[in-house]
Order: structure tokens, then C-alpha cells, then sequence
């Protein structure tokens, strides 16, 4: 059953009489800092929490760059991207890209969408970003490519934007059960159970992309197995609280 405060109390009573919620809202907080300075989004990009007292809606901020994002901010969503409690200010306009995966994938809590550059370059040549040291063991055997010309109506020429249900539905399918998706001529989109893991996978997506572009000019690059890849992320993300610590040091710091 959902609670009754989740459906009718704004984000600010949520969480002042839910410890769940107060902690979910200011962790995502947090995760915006993080990400800016981690250089995973720039002025635009996002990240979103999926409601711990109501599955069905989801915590992400206002349209403010995320550096400077603050609980205030923060504005609630149901699956179809729509604003709730009457809350009329400006929202991201690719929410849909939140509602599309944590609608469609309930094993996914928590969304990110940004636009780091040495990722850019896999989802338009034709080169699979896959897995090239465990730090990033979670792409398996390669990120997928969204191709929003194979979804968009009535014309294939889009402003590139994931912006309404139907685009953030296909983005989903185009995720499939994986956890990172490339948008061609645009970004990423990635997921995790958490906003911890969500920010450690889009951090080291990233790094992996800088690593293997350079490896490439190199040689051959050895990749992961799936089976290197399957026990590696089994290893690895049970340490996400190492790097977080770290990170959440960095933009705390006055």
C-alpha cells in the first residue's frame, strides 16, 4: 500500500516526517554537487531518485545547473513525468528520460542523463564502448546505442531531445536490462539501484571511455569477458562507498 503522505504531501513535508525521504532528497542533492565536479555532467545534465516511500514518483530538481542545486530545489514526478502538488516551476524538459527507465525498470532507482564528451564519440562511429578494466565491469559486453531517428514521429529530424513518453519508453527498450545507454549525438543515460552506484557507473562509464579511446590508438585492446565482467562488478561495487566518501569530501569542502 502507498502511504497516504507520499500521495498528498509536497517534497518539503515528505521530508519532515519521513527520515526515508529527507535522506533520499538531500543524498540527491549531494549526487548533483558530485557529478558537476566530476565532470559526468556540465550545466545541464541530471539525476533523479525514485521515491523510497512511493514507487511511483520520483525526486529531481527544478531546471537549475546542478552545481548549484539545493533541497529546495527539489521537485516531485510521477511515471509520466508530470509535476506534482500544483509545483508550476520550470522542470527539465528531458525528465522523460527519468520516467521512461525507472517506469519500465523497477529494479532501477535512481537515473542520470548528461553529456560528457569522451563518451560522445560511441554512440556515432560504430565503436562499442565495452568494458576495459574493472572499474567499468558493469557495461558487460557493451553499451547500447538509443537512435532517436528509429522512434521519432511524424519526422525523423529531432531537436535530439529524449522529450516526451514515447522517446523515454523507446530509450528504455534501447537500455534493454543493461545499466548504461548511449544516445547517439547526444549522451548517456545511466542506472543503478542506488544514487551511490548510479554516480560510480556514470563516473567510471566516463573514465573507461577516455581510457579505451586511447588504447584503441594503441593496438588491439583486450577487453573484459563476460565472465571477467560479471565477477568484477560482483567485486568491485561492493566499494562504491570508498569513492563516494571521496567525492562528497571534495564539494563539501568550503
Amino acid at each position: 500500500m502507498v502511504p497516504l503522505l507520499a500521495q498528498a504531501a509536497n517534497v518539503q513535508e515528505q521530508m519532515a516526517e519521513s527520515p526515508a525521504v529527507k535522506a533520499a532528497v538531500e543524498e540527491l542533492v549531494l549526487a548533483n554537487h558530485i557529478l558537476y565536479d566530476q565532470n559526468a555532467v556540465d550545466g545541464y545534465g541530471h539525476i533523479s531518485i525514485r521515491n523510497p516511500n512511493n514507487p511511483t514518483t520520483f525526486f529531481l530538481a527544478r531546471s537549475v545547473a546542478p552545481s548549484v542545486v539545493t533541497v529546495a530545489d527539489i521537485m516531485e514526478f510521477d511515471m509520466n513525468g508530470k509535476a506534482l502538488h500544483g509545483d508550476t516551476r520550470t522542470a527539465y524538459g528531458e525528465r522523460f528520460i527519468h520516467s521512461g527507465i525507472l517506469r519500465n525498470r523497477p529494479d532501477i532507482n535512481s537515473v542520470i542523463h548528461g553529456h560528457a564528451a569522451p563518451i560522445l564519440p560511441y554512440g556515432m562511429t560504430g565503436s562499442t564502448l565495452k568494458p576495459v578494466y574493472h572499474m567499468s565491469a558493469f557495461l558487460g559486453e557493451g553499451a547500447p546505442i538509443f537512435e532517436i531517428r528509429n522512434f521519432a514521429k511524424p519526422n525523423i529530424d529531432t531537436d535530439m531531445f529524449v522529450s516526451n513518453n514515447d522517446l523515454g519508453d523507446a530509450l528504455s527498450k534501447t537500455m534493454g536490462l543493461q545499466y548504461f545507454v548511449l544516445m547517439r549525438g547526444h549522451g548517456y543515460a545511466a542506472g543503478a539501484d542506488s544514487i551511490k552506484k548510479a554516480v560510480f557507473r556514470s563516473v567510471y562509464a566516463i573514465q573507461n571511455a577516455s581510457i579505451q579511446s586511447e588504447a584503441m590508438k594503441m593496438g588491439t585492446v583486450q577487453y573484459l569477458t563476460p565472465g571477467e565482467a560479471t565477477a568484477s562488478q560482483e567485486t568491485i561495487e561492493k566499494t562504491i562507498g570508498r569513492p563516494w566518501q571521496l567525492w562528497s569530501e571534495r564539494v563539501k569542502k568550503p
